[in-house]
């Protein structure tokens, strides 16, 4: 990626279940909080104290930021509860939860933040334009700040080739990273690909990867 992430930009991470999408977010926030930024977990599909608990399997201790303040877990289902109570008026509760993320981005100070998953299933299938509107303010409210540098997960459907849950999020993001689960002869690898990185001058190459206690994602060779 030419030394990494751009600063400011929205990425996306996409991959089936399993593939270690939440634990690379985890690590992108754990990097930072190390070296003094402030960062933000947003759960959708994980209780905080979940989030908590599988970070100390791999040696993470999230808890010790929490206490310092520089690290916050926000969960936003309950905005999801109240649409899936009155879909009608889903588009002024998910501008109301936009406002209020981007807000408390600003106030946190912080520099990087993580949303886990972007798309939970908030609308159905016929909604299409509605989504898009929804992913293009998230989104861009989120660049609008240049130094929040935010990674999004995204679900896959096992056996598919898509990128995304809705096919637009891969559209308004400013880069892609792809993780899959890849069977061998007689066991699974994990492999990531920096699929789109905009204004930088990516390798198309698919890498092996392990993930290792206190250190997270490790890339291998190419495969």
């Amino acid at each position: 990626m030419s030394g990494g992430l751009p600063r400011g930009r929205s990425v996306l991470i996409a991959g089936e279940p399993g593939t270690g999408k939440t634990t690379l977010c985890l690590q992108f926030l754990m990097e930072g909080l190390r070296r003094g930024e402030a960062a933000i977990y947003v759960g959708i599909d994980e209780k905080p104290m979940h989030i908590i608990q599988d970070a100390l399997g791999l040696d993470w201790n999230f808890k010790e930021y929490l206490d310092k303040g520089l690290f916050q877990i926000l969960d936003v289902s309950e905005y999801f509860s109240v649409l899936k109570a009155d879909p009608a008026d889903s588009s002024k509760d998910l501008n109301a939860m936009i406002s209020d993320l981007k807000e408390f981005i600003n106030k946190a100070k912080a520099t990087r933040v993580a949303i886990d998953p972007i798309a939970p299933l908030i609308f159905n299938r016929q909604n299409l334009p509605e989504i898009d509107a929804y992913m293009r303010n998230l989104v861009f409210s989120l660049e609008e700040t240049q130094q929040v540098t935010t990674l999004l997960t995204s679900h896959v459907p096992v056996g598919t080739q898509a990128l995304s849950q809705h096919g637009i999020e891969e559209f308004i993001v400013s880069g892609i990273i792809t993780l899959k689960l890849v069977k061998l002869t007689n066991k699974y690898i994990r492999t990531l690909l920096v699929r789109k990185l905009r204004g930088t001058a990516t390798e198309l190459t698919e890498y092996s990867f392990d993930i290792m206690s206190g250190r997270g994602v490790i890339l291998r060779q190419p495969i």
